[in-house]
């Protein structure tokens, strides 16, 4: 990560503005600093870097066990690896750019130059942060356009696939999308291995704008399926793949799923008549909430949420941002249009192998790639238990 500023060449051609250069190129790097410390991408994608133009990572299977009991000076088995499902990782690049004018430098307007640079960096962030969230909508079988300017040249097609196959054989070339109810782990030719498993539910009778007194205990004991449900996943092996870390629940900034979901996790008891009943969901997940997801189609008026195992996406090429050159500014002294042009570059994209690391979690009936139907929908239905359906938060 970083960023690379080639701004003193530009600035010296002008010697009454050389007094910017250091200042504008300190300005830059504590703002890109400031935006890799914190911001809502590392809510939900780990980021990497790749050193080629593309990498490939394969998951590894091999014997079913890795020791067997041997008599006295024989020989153990050999524990032998074999190439698993496998996903390419690439990078797209991205440029823009602004002027600081002739004028501007003969005025010796300083301040101006500032404010335009620190308002450009600022922009570029900000997009890189869209088009991360835009990406989560090509993540359930349709692809997504991130479009930033209208024009038909600027527009980007996103879809987001995991490495495993629609039927699990290794050799087979169509890939489940990110988000699906049909994950497969690898056949081993005989078909009787295949797993199904699924990372996008629908936890069902949650109307959080209603007058539902257990609505909060229904979500509580649905999130708690959902995080059991990741717990109990299995490898590409067949064996529990352990996704036993942290969990975050990132959600749109929307007033009442940010209620619900805080009163979920936090809330220790429920009441239910005289009995109290302990919160399945107690301290199961932190809370994080953002903006950026209000205007993507999964998340749009609080319709879903996502559960992320930061740990299990780093140590398993989990959802990505991947970079291959970081932000790069460079400055030219420009004739036409007479002054200083300040060219923007950076290369990245979103990528990603395993999908056991974040889950997508509905709670409002929707169609399309958000068909919640239980006959024909593409969701995993989780009916809340009885014991809360219709218990009461305590005071």
């Amino acid at each position: 990560m970083g960023m690379i500023i080639n701004i003193d060449q530009a600035l010296k051609n002008h010697a009454h503005f050389n007094v910017l250069g250091e200042p504008l190129h300190q300005m830059l790097k504590d703002r890109q600093e400031a935006w890799e410390r914190e911001n809502p991408i590392d809510l939900l994608y780990n980021r990497g870097t790749i050193s080629t133009f593309q990498e490939t990572y394969t998951s590894s299977i091999g014997f079913a066990h890795a020791f067997a009991e041997t008599g006295d000076y024989a020989v153990g088995p050999i524990f032998n690896t074999a190439p698993g499902f496998s996903a390419t990782y690439t990078t797209r690049t991205f440029q823009g750019g602004f002027i600081i004018s002739q004028q501007v430098l003969e005025d010796r307007q300083i301040g101006k130059v500032k404010d335009d640079a620190q308002a450009f960096q600022r922009r570029w962030h900000a997009d890189i942060v869209e088009y991360c969230m835009k990406a989560l909508e090509g993540a359930f079988g349709s692809p997504t356009v991130w479009n930033p300017t209208g024009k038909e040249q600027d527009k980007s097609v996103i879809q987001l696939y995991s490495a495993d196959t629609t039927n699990g054989k290794i050799a087979t070339q169509t890939k489940n999308p990110l988000f699906t109810k049909s994950h497969k782990t690898v056949d081993r030719e005989d078909g009787t291995s295949v797993k199904t498993q699924s990372n996008m539910f629908f936890i069902k009778n949650i109307d959080l704008a209603g007058n539902d007194g257990g609505k909060i205990a229904k979500l509580a004991d649905g999130i708690n399926q959902v995080i059991t449900t990741m717990e109990n996943y299995y490898d590409d092996n067949g064996k529990i793949a352990g996704v036993l870390g942290a969990k975050t629940i990132v959600a749109p900034n929307d007033a009442h799923l940010k209620a619900a979901l805080t009163n979920a996790l936090q809330t220790d008891v429920f009441k239910q008549g005289e009995s109290m009943n302990a919160n399945p969901a107690y301290q199961r997940a932190t809370l994080a909430t953002t903006a950026y997801l209000n205007d993507i189609a999964p998340c749009t008026g609080g319709a879903g949420f996502f559960i992320v195992d930061k740990a299990y996406n780093a140590e398993n090429h989990g959802l990505e941002f991947t970079e291959r050159v970081p932000f790069t500014l460079d400055a030219t002294e420009t004739k036409r249009p007479k002054g200083i042009t300040y060219d923007g570059r950076q290369r990245f994209d979103v990528n990603c192998a395993s999908w056991r690391g974040i889950v997508y979690v509905r709670i409002k009936t929707g169609t399309g790639d958000y068909d919640t139907t239980e006959s024909t929908g593409k969701f995993t239905t989780i009916t809340p238990t009885a014991t809360t359906a219709y218990a009461t938060t305590t005071a």
